[in-house]
């Protein structure tokens, strides 16, 4: 049997979680946000990365063993995205883009 290459839910520090206080920037959930409306765009889980030891404001390394945010993945698919087999959209994330752009966007000010 294949290892999916997804995560199986949300972590709980997923930026995609509506029961999670938005951490990011605006523009940063934005960014994000917008990534989850086109099917071909990829995410990885924060967990399944590596701290690239070069930079300078800790960006992350994507690897082999890194696997697509279940966060990511369940709202491109609640953006109409087909469904992997074996996994389940989680109903801990924004329902759409635009509302992960409003509660980023509300957390600022």
């Amino acid at each position: 049997m294949e290892k999916p290459y997804f995560m199986q839910k949300p972590c709980k520090h997923c930026p995609f979680r509506r029961d999670v206080k938005p951490f990011l920037s605006a523009e940063r959930g934005e960014e994000l946000a917008i990534l989850t409306t086109n099917p071909y765009n990829s995410f990885s889980c924060h967990k399944t990365t590596v701290s690239d030891e070069d930079s300078e404001d800790g960006e992350m390394i994507v690897t082999e063993d890194s696997l697509e945010c279940a966060g990511f993945l369940s709202m491109q698919i609640n953006e109409g995205a087909i469904r992997p087999d074996g996994f389940e959209v989680s109903d801990l994330v924004y329902e759409d883009y635009c509302e992960m752009i409003d509660a980023y966007q509300i957390n600022e000010h």
